[in-house]
């Protein structure tokens, strides 16, 4: 090369051939610098496509076992859901017999009511005449709850259940009286004179009376319907009497003369 800048080609043959060669094993290792350069390039692309696609499976991977467990779920829910439609069909069921057997409740409760209060005014009625036939005593009570029961029967106010319940209470009473004693005070009129007198009752058995000054004493003769007078040996049990009634002694024996209606 001369200083300005032309290149000097040597001029004997072997030196020629020598810089050709020289030049063809540069633009050679040119070229194949260049070939390994692609190599570790396509090398290094193979590699990220490699990582990419892995990347891409591990994700339809992770993508597919989030399938396969929602349908898991899915199915455990659908299972559940017909279990509990099953449920609900069988208490369907039940609730429509339930209600098949309360509106034939309904309508036999109907069917009673509509009989009851024809009952109840019967009863009544025959427990006014059993009251007045009865031994006279709490007349004056016993008659007021008998009036009281018509007038309630009457009433349209109240329910037939209530009519109906307040009239047992009254038969119920009524029957208490037959297993109980009991003593009240009263005026007698006793030999045409008006005379306090203490009325014991033993059960239905008898009804006996007492007079204050404990000088009289006597019992209802239900065949007469009238009070008749003992005699004065009978005064001490009928006084015994009394205070068992009034609860003043225990209950004892009681030696009492009965009248049996004929």
């Amino acid at each position: 090369m001369t200083a300005a800048g032309q290149v000097l080609i040597p001029t004997r043959p072997g030196a020629a051939r020598l810089l050709v060669l020289a030049l063809a094993l540069v633009a050679h290792g040119s070229l194949w610098a260049d070939e390994v350069d692609d190599s570790l390039a396509g090398t290094a692309q193979a590699r990220r496509s490699a990582r990419e696609s892995q990347q891409r499976i591990d994700g339809i991977a992770a993508e597919t076992h989030k399938l396969r467990q929602q349908q898991q779920d899915l199915r455990g829910r659908a299972l559940q859901m017909s279990v509990y439609a099953a449920q609900l069909e069988m208490q369907a069921e039940g609730q429509e017999q339930a209600r098949a057997g309360i509106e034939s409740q309904i309508t036999g409760i109907k069917e009673t009511e509509a009989g009851l209060l024809p009952l109840a005014r019967q009863m009544v009625a025959d427990l006014d005449a059993f009251v007045a036939a009865d031994l006279p005593f709490q007349s004056e009570l016993r008659r007021r709850r008998v009036q009281e029961l018509k007038i309630l029967l009457d009433d349209p106010a109240r329910n037939t259940a209530d009519k109906f319940r307040r009239v047992l209470d009254v038969f119920r009473s009524e029957v208490d009286y037959g297993y109980s004693l009991g003593a009240e005070e009263a005026q007698l009129t006793i030999d045409g004179q008006p005379t306090p007198v203490a009325i014991v009752r033993i059960g239905r058995l008898g009804l006996y009376y007492l007079s204050v000054d404990r000088q009289r004493a006597g019992y209802w003769n239900p065949d007469k319907q009238g009070w008749r007078s003992l005699g004065a040996d009978a005064i001490p049990d009928v006084f015994h009497a009394l205070q068992v009634a009034r609860g003043e002694r225990p209950p004892e024996l009681l030696v009492l003369p009965v009248q049996v209606p004929r």
